[in-house]
């Protein structure tokens, strides 16, 4: 991890800008409002934003700065490993719509295995007023992984209840 740092920090030097572009900057502020929602919203949780994430942590191969988001929630068994999407709306005479690509809910998969996190994309629907606007994806047997571990945990506390009567 010392020598991912002493990289990043030698790219700073030498002047290469991380952040090149508005779409870049704009998905480093989604990040950024993202861990301060989760962090409001789930109790128990310490999100934050993966420094120099995204090209250079995949160009480094470096598992820890894979991924935008990371946290850990109490008493959950595993940290999350969050990909975050921002815009990537569409309109077409249906409505609106969110582009979803296959790569990216891949790529989460692929790093939160290397990690042993658990994995999903938080995305956001750009300009959204009303109804729905950040929302969460993920691969079908993660989500089952979830729900069978809530219901275990539901399931052991209902069983101690009943054995301490």
């Amino acid at each position: 991890m010392k020598k991912v740092v002493r990289e990043f920090l030698i790219l700073i030097k030498r002047g290469i800008n991380l952040m090149t572009n508005k779409q870049k900057q704009k998905g480093s502020k989604f990040e950024r409002d993202m861990t301060v929602e989760l962090n409001e919203l789930i109790n128990g949780a310490r999100f934050k934003k993966v420094p120099a994430s995204g090209a250079m942590g995949t160009a480094l191969h470096e598992g820890l700065l894979c991924g935008d988001i990371v946290g850990e929630v109490e008493y959950f068994p595993k940290k999350l490993r969050l990909e975050a999407k921002n815009g990537y709306m569409k309109e077409n005479k249906e409505g609106k719509y969110f582009h979803l690509r296959k790569e990216w809910l891949d790529k989460i998969k692929t790093e939160a295995l290397q990690t042993n996190s658990f994995p999903a994309l938080v995305a956001h629907f750009e300009n959204a007023r009303s109804g729905v606007k950040d929302f969460i994806v993920m691969d079908i047997v993660d989500f089952a992984w979830l729900i069978n571990e809530i219901t275990r945990i539901q399931r052991d506390i209902s069983e101690d209840i009943l054995l301490s009567d």
